[in-house]
């Protein structure tokens, strides 16, 4: 008698468990925006450092504030810089969304200017974003006053995916 309940109790612990990844999952949405805002190099002294503030518009952020911490690694094969980014997206409702970024910086025929594309990985946040995954890329353009200036401004776009 007792192996009959058993059984059936077994089975429908399993078929509860079963149900929850189902329940529970989450898919990949794409995670596309824009954005504009400052840059101003921090320290050159030993390892260039900048800091990147901006506003913009991300899909299931809104309205975006961005702070990245970016450190320049070495030279670029286009004839600029690579460097590394810590980033911080605050969504519209205060809830962040961190990424780390492999950036590639390219000259470009104005010595003002530098085109940059980054490769970025989601690794996590707050609130909604707690255990967000993903990636995406950035094409951005920076402006400076001068080749030797310290500060400027950028823009650029995104495209890649989230699953949160």
């Amino acid at each position: 008698m007792k192996r009959m309940i058993v059984i059936p109790t077994i089975l429908a612990v399993v078929a509860v468990l079963g149900a929850f990844p189902v329940t529970f999952a989450t898919h990949s949405t794409p995670l596309n925006g824009s954005f504009s805002g400052n840059f101003t190099i921090t320290s050159t002294t030993p390892t260039t450092k900048a800091t990147i503030t901006a506003t913009g518009h991300y899909e299931h952020l809104g309205l975006t504030t961005f702070v990245g911490k970016a450190t320049m690694t070495g030279a670029s094969d286009c004839g600029g810089f690579t460097a590394t980014e810590q980033e911080t997206f605050t969504a519209a409702n205060g809830d962040e969304l961190f990424a780390s970024a492999t950036d590639t910086a390219c000259s470009t025929s104005n010595p003002n200017v530098i085109h940059i594309t980054a490769s970025v990985t989601i690794t996590g946040g707050t609130g909604r974003f707690a255990d967000a995954a993903g990636s995406f890329t950035t094409q951005a353009s920076a402006v400076a006053a001068s080749p030797t200036a310290t500060s400027g401004t950028l823009s650029g776009t995104s495209t890649g995916t989230i699953t949160y």
